[in-house]
């Protein structure tokens, strides 16, 4: 037995698409303010204004993990002079879960549920979607009547049980490989609206990893190279500024690095400066660490992913050479 979310997707909220076939606004779905509801979606708080975070989501029709952001709009309670305060939580669509087309139509019945996966030993909980369109089939017509057997309004349906169909995709899913994360640039760029406190509480360390591999385009930040099969890779998401020093899960605090090299910077064999290039300590004899001396580094193209130099200069100035110093590794 499963507990699934569902929603039909209405003319508002997906931005009151008129006969130009473009919307006049940002699109999204609602969520319930029902306490049964709010309890399916990570918590989100009232004390601060239009609190946030991101949600990973693997719509059933791609396969890839699409990060979303979860935000609750919650200006009535801040003092907002609105002739209508808003008190409402949103799931925003971006490209990388409707491409150029628009994909969500209205009268859709979008389906959640929750799914813990596994990547490199970490565990993360993820929500798996199905997007049915309104084609006359009995897929449809169940979902629809879970809809509007529940008690309430707005196109809202929560399901305890097995929907066969929605098992059915998602096992077809599932078993084929590990998801690939994927970024959308509106997701960023509503993250860095936040307090910085507020943003570095949106990572750990599976988003961590994540966002900086998409930064890098999945590629080491210095060889520009991957050996990778299916969900096997070389990269790994090493942070700057260590955790053990106090480093933050914040993807400008990490790079994307194949494993010797993500091994080499961790130890100090090598840093970088503040135009970003390959500083290789001079004790280090390796031919293929100094032949990255002096190079300058990937730098991603989204600036929300580029390294923080504050962060830059604490790894030179205390993590490089640190070999040297017995016992301090």
């Amino acid at each position: 037995m499963s507990e699934y979310y569902l929603k039909k997707c209405g003319h508002q909220e997906l931005g009151s698409i008129g006969v130009s076939g473009k919307p006049n606004r940002g699109r999204y779905l609602l969520t319930s303010m029902n306490e049964d509801v709010l309890s399916f979606f990570p918590p989100l708080s009232t004390t601060q204004l239009n609190d946030s975070t991101i949600i990973p989501i693997i719509p059933l029709y791609s396969g890839e993990k699409v990060y979303c952001n979860y935000v609750y709009h919650n200006d009535k309670f801040h003092g907002s002079t609105a002739a209508h305060p808003r008190n409402e939580y949103r799931i925003y669509l971006n490209r990388a879960l409707e491409g150029d087309n628009y994909r969500f139509i209205t009268g859709d019945i979008v389906v959640f549920r929750k799914q813990k996966i596994f990547d490199d030993d970490m565990a993360q909980t993820v929500y798996l979607m199905d997007l049915v369109h309104n084609d006359g089939t009995s897929y449809y017509g169940e979902l629809n009547q879970i809809i509007e057997n529940y008690p309430i309004r707005g196109g809202y349906g929560k399901f305890d049980g097995t929907l066969n169909e929605f098992e059915r995709r998602a096992e077809a899913i599932l078993s084929d490989h590990a998801p690939n994360p994927v970024i959308d640039t509106t997701v960023t760029e509503r993250i860095i609206t936040g307090s910085a406190d507020a943003i570095a509480n949106l990572f750990n360390a599976v988003t961590f990893r994540d966002f900086v591999m998409t930064g890098y385009g999945n590629q080491c930040a210095i060889t520009g190279t991957v050996i990778r099969y299916r969900s096997f890779s070389n990269l790994e998401a090493a942070h700057i500024k260590p955790r053990s020093h106090g480093g933050l899960f914040l993807p400008s605090n990490g790079l994307a690095l194949c494993r010797d090299l993500h091994w080499a910077f961790d130890k100090g064999f090598f840093t970088l400066d503040d135009e970003l290039k390959v500083k290789v300590h001079p004790a280090i004899t390796s031919d293929f660490l100094q032949s990255y001396n002096g190079h300058s580094i990937r730098i991603p193209d989204n600036p929300f992913f580029a390294p923080d130099l504050q962060n830059v200069k604490y790894h030179r100035e205390n993590i490089y050479g640190l070999f040297l110093t017995t016992g301090r590794l």
